[in-house]
């Protein structure tokens, strides 16, 4: 009975870890309805946000979801040696507007296996980790929504992407070297039947910090990311040869401070559900005495074989680059930011691949990059458990023009036809809030949002009867939203 005690006293409270519980009301559109497929505000939808606002982060602020992470550390038998695994998974319950019944998504989050050789001196280590299910968590890149290499990559959806990673570190500077594997379908091309077989990728990197303000940091990978096979015939000498796509990211850093946190996503940190890694409160702000500055720039360059657009049985060598300055200024507690983002067509369409699945672009079509800004700042009352924010973004969305009319893309799976004789127009999009903490975990939050997009476009026969693309309604346009949230984090 005692020693029941002595494990139950020395249990976690809970083996759920950075748990959102959220109750929102939200409309994306106030002015818009049903005709326009925009319902009334309601407690259902979520993801209501402007284009700049999920940049570090895979899923909205807004969404009810916990991670289960059951931790174990210890000691290695051996001197100098130690260990720690983590069962992580992600749990996120959805509620879908067209059916009658809520769901769950449960998914791996990163489990993995970990063994340290300490070396000599503070901070020193080599280590090797093992992603048992899902190495989404090791990726390049360093801004999340510029990384690459996780399991979209492939060209098709692996049930699983574990992989490892021997590193060495001591203090601010450390090498690493890893590998993934997937499994996924393979055409044999000369019988065109297809099989299982494993597609590979191999990351490494290095990184240094130079008097605590300073950072470098490099990354280089190759992926085989699928397949060719969009081509006039399977007899061709190109049909099922590898894509293999190749890249390298570098990022340097600068910090006025050394009580400055260079920031890096969270969803690119293994989970420990460890006291030295939880927050008593997971609801901060930004404080510090004096001022402080953080400047973060990074750059990714990507290259892949595709088929030619232009030549028959030929491919070439498409590569797409992406970067970005991000710029973090502290005074006290107000808190303010200037990103600057720049991603070319090939790069945002790299993990399709191409826009003509596995053909690369025609050097004759008129394309442009997506690049924007942003501008955005908060300002915290400790005494009230008060926050106030506003940002504003403009972006000039990637396009290019076929036959077929001129077209802004987005994202890679999100695109939009501009109205007939229209050049495509920059989007501007703001966002206007306030918090208040009502406790350590639970706040209300309170957002207004408005975008601009006059490229958006609808279908209308013309008095010829043929079909041309002319401006969406201006509420569809010019879309005023809003956000009211409970929300807890714990």
């Amino acid at each position: 009975m005692l020693t029941l005690l002595t494990v139950l006293s020395a249990a976690h409270a809970s083996d759920f870890m950075d748990v959102w519980v959220t109750t929102a009301f939200e409309d994306d559109n106030v002015r818009a309805g049903p005709e326009l497929y925009s319902p009334a505000a309601n407690f259902v939808q979520r993801g209501n946000q402007t284009f700049f606002e999920q940049y570090e982060s895979r899923v909205t602020d807004d969404i009810t979801r916990g991670s289960l992470v059951l931790y174990r550390a210890d000691d290695g038998f051996n001197e100098n040696w130690a260990t720690e695994a983590a069962f992580a998974l992600r749990i996120q319950p959805y509620l879908n507007p067209d059916q009658s019944s809520p769901g769950t998504q449960i998914r791996d989050d990163g489990s993995y296996v970990r063994i340290i050789r300490k070396l000599a001196g503070e901070n020193h280590e080599l280590s090797l980790t093992g992603y048992a299910v899902n190495a989404g968590r090791f990726r390049l890149g360093y801004s999340y929504d510029l990384t690459w290499g996780g399991r979209d990559i492939f060209t098709f959806d692996p049930g699983a992407d574990p992989g490892v990673r021997l590193q060495w570190q001591r203090g601010g500077t450390y090498t690493f070297l890893g590998a993934k594997t997937a499994v996924g379908d393979y055409i044999l091309p000369e019988t065109s039947q297809p099989r299982n077989q494993a597609y590979y990728g191999a990351l490494g990197g290095a990184g240094t910090t130079i008097g605590n303000k300073l950072k470098l940091e490099v990354g280089i990978g190759s992926f085989q990311q699928g397949q060719l096979r969009n081509v006039q015939d399977t007899s061709s000498s190109l049909y099922g040869e590898m894509i293999t796509a190749a890249g390298y990211s570098g990022q340097i850093a600068y910090r006025t401070r050394e009580d400055l946190r260079f920031f890096q996503s969270a969803d690119l940190r293994l989970y420990r559900n460890n006291p030295d890694f939880i927050k008593d409160s997971y609801i901060s702000h930004s404080q510090i005495d004096g001022a402080g500055l953080i400047v973060q720039g990074e750059i990714n360059r990507l290259s892949h074989n595709l088929l030619s657009a232009t030549q028959d049985e030929a491919t070439i060598i498409e590569t797409g680059t992406a970067g970005d300055l991000q710029l973090i200024g502290i005074v006290n507690t107000t808190e303010f930011g200037v990103d600057l983002v720049y991603k070319d067509l090939a790069y945002i369409l790299f993990n399709v691949p191409g826009l003509t699945s596995g053909v690369a672009l025609n050097p004759s079509m008129e394309i442009t990059p997506q690049t924007y800004g942003r501008l955005w700042g908060s300002h915290y009352i400790p005494k009230a458990h008060l926050a106030f924010s506003a940002g504003v973004g403009i972006m000039q969305p990637a396009t290019y023009e076929t036959s077929g009319g001129t077209f802004v893309q987005y994202t890679a799976a999100d695109k939009e036809q501009v109205p007939t004789g229209q050049e495509p127009s920059a989007i501007l999009s703001s966002v206007v809030g306030t918090q208040v903490d009502i406790s350590p975990t639970t706040q209300v939050v309170g957002e207004v949002l408005y975008t601009v997009d006059n490229n958006l476009s609808d279908y209308v026969t013309a008095e010829d009867g043929s079909s041309v693309r002319v401006s969406a309604a201006a509420v569809e346009r010019q879309a005023i939203g809003f956000n009211l949230m409970m929300r807890a984090r714990f």
